[in-house]
């Protein structure tokens, strides 16, 4: 071998081992963002949908195996949960590409992982009107970083909430009130929201159980949010029958390992007729109401599901690395 040839064997090789370096440091990134991702991971990830702010919007956000809904409407904002610890960077993102700064109602409706995980996110990049808690705590990381964060951000928060059908409060020109809340149980303690615009009403459900379901003199409803991510330990027959919803939403992730929603459960909603949508099949799901109609709208690429891009991007890269080298060897 020539001297030349030598040092252009000696340049690829340096090169190469660059490039493999490069390409490691990308993946450590990747892995040490794992629960607090920054914007150069994902920049650009959502656009502005131009939200007409004068009809009734709801996004059932699309977080996975987890929790979070988006209410806007006349400018003003509630939010009803904020998935896995993994998805409050997403659902902040998502946020800010529609301009939104503030969340006038920040509801938690209690406090599992995969209603409340993301909360933390919430409470340090937007201005929060009021934060509504069920009373109670947990002892997980999720609910340590939520406190925390709720203390360095001086947050107003509320855990005085009553359920009552005469307690009335407005978003916009919208109304909600809160049907259940602190009930001895985890699930059971899910803050219960009614969502009341012009002739629709929409109902929130948090991962509240049969036992709540027959404790309280429910309203006809349009659009059902299927508690407990279509559990088998909601959404009784009798329920429905008194609900009567044209629609049911069910947030549940792919794959999720709890084989929700259970058969059961699918059965009853198909049995009265309810059309059902899913944000594991049709993605993040975006109502828009003028008070008399509701139109379907299905973001299939809105995923804020935090946990299942960054596995992806991270197997993509390993997967890249492994086969330059392989090829280059």
């Amino acid at each position: 071998m020539n001297k030349n040839k030598k040092i252009y064997m000696i340049i690829l090789l340096i090169i190469l081992i660059a490039l493999i370096i490069i390409a490691g440091l990308n993946i450590d990134k990747i892995n040490n963002n794992e629960n607090n991702p920054t914007i150069e991971t994902e920049a650009n990830e959502y656009s502005n949908l131009n939200i007409n702010k004068d009809e009734l919007n709801i996004f059932y956000l699309n977080v996975g195996q987890g929790d979070s809904t988006l209410i806007t409407i006349n400018g003003y904002n509630m939010l009803i949960d904020s998935g896995d610890d993994s998805d409050g960077y997403y659902i902040s993102q998502f946020l800010e590409a529609q301009n939104i700064n503030k969340i006038d109602y920040f509801i938690v409706t209690h406090f599992d992982d995969d209603h409340m995980g993301g909360a933390y996110k919430i409470l340090e990049n937007f201005e929060i009107g009021i934060l509504y808690t069920p009373n109670g705590a947990s002892t997980t990381n999720a609910y340590k970083k939520f406190v925390k964060a709720v203390e360095d951000n001086n947050i107003n928060i509320d855990n005085g909430l009553t359920a009552s059908k005469e307690i009335t409060y407005s978003l916009g020109n919208a109304n909600w009130k809160v049907l259940n809340i602190n009930a001895k149980k985890s699930n059971n303690s899910s803050i219960v929201v009614e969502l009341d615009y012009g002739n629709t009403k929409y109902l929130f459900m948090g991962d509240a159980t049969t036992t709540v379901e027959k404790n309280i003199n429910w309203d006809e409803v349009d659009v059902l949010k299927v508690a407990h991510h279509g559990s088998n330990s909601s959404t009784s027959e009798t329920f429905l029958e008194t609900i009567k919803p044209k629609y049911a939403i069910i947030s549940v992730g792919k794959n999720n390992g709890y084989k929700l929603p259970d058969d059961d459960v699918i059965n009853r909603l198909i049995g009265k007729n309810i059309i059902i949508y899913r944000t594991d099949k049709d993605g993040t799901i975006w109502i828009k109401s003028d008070g008399t109609k509701i139109k379907f709208d299905f973001l299939l690429e809105y995923n804020v599901d935090g946990n299942g891009r960054r596995h992806a991007n991270i197997f993509e890269r390993k997967y890249l690395v492994l086969s330059f080298y392989n090829r280059t060897t």
